[in-house]
């Protein structure tokens, strides 16, 4: 081999190293795909406890697609720029509205371009939720240690509750592209319990349900210290206070009680989702086949 070959053989060897260099570097990483129990924050400027599933991992393997199911509080206070980031980055299609009549009235959730809104009331009384400050206490001083419990149980075995997470999976079933996003007012309770039908119907383990769950209280902390704040400046009731805390705290006993209530009427979560839900076998494989990837 003369001078110039071995020049010319020298270019080819290191053009091919930068190619292949270049190749494997943007490469797509699907293996690498990012998965999370919690999902992945959407920071708003003032609408806290945005999350999307995207990444939760099922039993199989599979995980959430990202931008397909979003857990939200209230959209009351979206700034321009929020919109932008929901409507577009984010793709919402369509908004599913837990709250009370009432509520709804007294903050609307701001509107999303190219969007459809859906009420599905989960409590069944109108005014749920609304109330006077002074009333606030009155209510507070009276409820029991288990009143959180109990509002859990009721969330899955009251028949207008049953109704409104049915018609839940109904959107979600009829949604093939696109984000939906569902909420009330904190994005912890009625979503709360949401967010573990959705996923139980996905076959995301109860392990990862409970974390997804538990995580809200990270989301809302400055909210609900604000609260706090606000409910020391009307009373110094400590019953009040101990109980305006449990209300705005995610408890693993809070889940666990529906979960139980799921078990003693149903026998399992998979006989509640086919009997209660009224998914069947076919509607179980068509929402995995719409929100799961490998």
């Amino acid at each position: 081999m003369n001078y110039r070959e071995d020049i010319m053989k020298r270019k080819l060897i290191k053009t091919i190293s930068v190619t292949l260099l270049a190749t494997i570097c943007f490469l797509p990483t699907v293996a690498a795909k990012k998965t999370s129990p919690i999902g992945n924050q959407i920071k708003l400027t003032k609408v806290p406890n945005v999350r999307d599933l995207g990444g939760i991992r099922a039993k199989n393997g599979q995980h959430i697609k990202s931008n397909r199911l979003i857990r939200s509080s209230a959209l009351t206070h979206l700034s321009g720029h929020d919109k932008w980031k929901l409507s577009k980055r984010a793709n919402v299609k369509v908004i599913l509205d837990f709250r009370s009549k009432s509520e709804i009235k007294q903050a609307p959730d701001a509107k999303l371009h190219g969007t459809r809104y859906h009420r599905l009331s989960v409590m069944a009384d109108p005014k749920f939720g609304v109330h006077t400050t002074a009333q606030y206490i009155q209510q507070l001083a009276a409820k029991q240690p288990n009143n959180m419990e109990l509002f859990y149980e009721k969330m899955v075995v009251q028949p207008h509750s049953i109704k409104a997470y049915r018609s839940m999976f109904h959107y979600l079933l009829k949604q093939k592209s696109g984000a939906i996003l569902y909420h009330c007012t904190y994005g912890k309770d009625r979503t709360g319990i949401a967010t573990m039908l959705i996923l139980s119907s996905l076959g995301v383990p109860k392990t990862t349900i409970m974390r997804n769950y538990l995580a809200s209280n990270h989301y809302l902390k400055s909210t609900t210290r604000h609260e706090y704040r606000l409910m020391k400046r009307h009373t110094h009731n400590r019953k009040v206070l101990t109980n305006l805390k449990r209300s705005r705290t995610a408890k693993t006993a809070y889940l666990n009680a529906a979960y139980a209530a799921i078990y003693h009427h149903s026998g399992s979560m998979k006989h509640y989702l086919h009997t209660q839900m009224r998914l069947s076998n076919k509607d179980i494989q068509q929402l995995r086949k719409n929100y799961l990837t490998k």
